[in-house]
Order: C-alpha cells, then sequence, then structure tokens
C-alpha cells in the first residue's frame, strides 16, 4: 500500500516559519448598526436622516478605525480604535458612506441625508381666531412645520424674511406696499428660531407662534352690513434654514401669505395651506 502526502513548500524544513494569515482570513463577520440620537421617528435604525442629524454607528467585532468614505459630515471620535462613534451630517443632502476598518475586518453603512423640502402652518393648539365685529377682519395664530416627516430637524434653525405687501381693491391704498414683519435692517429677518419637537403625523417645529393677521382696510370696505367692498392681498414669504451654528441659509420655496374681503362681509387669512375666516357680524375674539 501506499499513501499520498501533500509536498512540503519550497525550501520548509524542520523549524520553519509558517506563513502570515492575511487579515482577512480572521473576520468571520463584520457589522455597523445605526441608532438615530432623536427618538422620534420611532424607527432609531433609519438610514434615511436629515441635515444636522446624528447617528451613533456600531461595528460588531470591534473596535475599528473609521472614516467618511464618501459625503460630508463628520465623526466623533475622529481617530484612533473605537467600537461605536457619533456621526453628524452636515447641511449638504446626498448619499454618506462611512467605513469601520479592523479586526481584520472592513465594514461600510451609507446614509442618506435629505434638507427641508417645504413648510406648511397649524394653528396654534387653545388659540382663538381675531376678530372685531363689524370689520372684514380676520387673524388666527399658526406654527410652522417643516417637512418631510420621516426624518428630525432638530439641529435645524429657520427665520422669516420680510416682505411688502401687494393688495388690490380695498386693500388697495391703505394697506398696499407694507412691510409684513417691520424686522430690522440690513437683513429684514426675523430672529432664527431652533426647531425642538418633532412627531410622525406633522413634522419638525419650532412650536413659535405667528401671528397671521388680514388688517383692517379702514372705510374702503367697512359698513353696517354687505356688500362690503371686495379686496385680496398677499405678501411672498420666504423662509430661510440653516443648519445649527451654519454659516450658510438656504431658502424654501416662496409661500404666499393671504387674505381676502368678500361682499357678504367674510374675511379669509390664508398662509401655508391653513386657512381661517370670520364673517363681519361675528362676535369679537383675539387670539
Amino acid at each position: 500500500m501506499s499513501c499520498r502526502k501533500e509536498p512540503s513548500p519550497p525550501n520548509a524544513g524542520p523549524g520553519a516559519a509558517t506563513p502570515a494569515a492575511s487579515p482577512t482570513q480572521h473576520c468571520q463577520s463584520c457589522n455597523i448598526t445605526s441608532q438615530t440620537i432623536a427618538t422620534s421617528p420611532a424607527n432609531r435604525a433609519r438610514t434615511k436622516i436629515g441635515v444636522g442629524e446624528e447617528v451613533d454607528l456600531t461595528v460588531s467585532p470591534g473596535p475599528a478605525t473609521w472614516t467618511i468614505t464618501s459625503g460630508s459630515g463628520t465623526i466623533s471620535p475622529s481617530s484612533g480604535s473605537n467600537s461605536t462613534v457619533r456621526y453628524t451630517a452636515s447641511d449638504t443632502a446626498g448619499s454618506v458612506t462611512i467605513t469601520a476598518t479592523g479586526q481584520g475586518c472592513s465594514c461600510t453603512i451609507t446614509l442618506t441625508v435629505v434638507p427641508p423640502s417645504h413648510w406648511t402652518m397649524q394653528k396654534q393648539p387653545g388659540t382663538n381666531l381675531k376678530h372685531e365685529t363689524g370689520r372684514p377682519d380676520c387673524g388666527w395664530k399658526g406654527v410652522m412645520c417643516v417637512h418631510p416627516n420621516d426624518v428630525n430637524f432638530y439641529r435645524v434653525e429657520t427665520r422669516e424674511m420680510d416682505s411688502k405687501s401687494v393688495a388690490t381693491g380695498s386693500y388697495n391704498p391703505n394697506l398696499h406696499d407694507k412691510w409684513h414683519g417691520n424686522y430690522p435692517p440690513p437683513d429684514r429677518a426675523s430672529e432664527w428660531f431652533l426647531i425642538r419637537r418633532h412627531s410622525e403625523a406633522d413634522g419638525s417645529t419650532d412650536d413659535v407662534p405667528d401671528e397671521i393677521y388680514s388688517g383692517d382696510p379702514g372705510r374702503a370696505a367697512r359698513g353696517a352690513a354687505p356688500p362690503f367692498t371686495a379686496g385680496s392681498m398677499y405678501f411672498p414669504i420666504t423662509i430661510q434654514w440653516r443648519v445649527l451654528g451654519g454659516a450658510t441659509n438656504h431658502d424654501f420655496p416662496v409661500v404666499r401669505q393671504e387674505h381676502q374681503i368678500f361682499p357678504d362681509g367674510k374675511c379669509e387669512s390664508r398662509k401655508g395651506g391653513y386657512n381661517e375666516h370670520c364673517m363681519y357680524n361675528d362676535a369679537t375674539s383675539t387670539y
């Protein structure tokens, strides 16, 4: 009988060193998990995040060295070997790939960073309409909601830029070409407000009340009874956003704040997709 044996490696002999294995031979598995700092939306393992959002990344096995291999943002700690790091998105939208290398393994995770797309308004809970009986005026308090709703913009600030009215009918000339907010120069903008709350139904909001009011067109529309002189007025509203502490301001699409008087004495005020109205003979009320 004979048996077969594998040939010895060239130059191998008693006491010869065993060739070193490549690092990847020791890597059985490698995985990166993510958890958003924000607790709303409820899915904290989501990989779609808002500009400025923070995400804790954990690699197994660890520790590892971490690098952003494509896209922007920051990692903390930025050096050393760590099992968990925190990624903070910049204000630049797009895909971000992060790589962890260690324990013979190299793993990647890709996050999608999205900016605020648009805003809408809602009536502030617990508030009333503003109206003086006998006058075709109307007003309400609103709060701004920033979308999309499936990310959290808690590190985003917003402000409103001033604009001038465009008025016709009974609103002209008394209320034509008037500043909306009378914000101070040179920016002619409100102060910055930090977004503080999020809900999956409504999006991100700063909960700062916005007083929307038609103004009183005076005797041009006022009378004891209908018909009133019709009129319309709007302000082209520009809202800006920036990531907290950022140097770059971004504009949302322009949205009109609109007010309208109807001959029957109805006044309607609209902003951000929400509207309220009063009849001239409704009881006097305030916000």
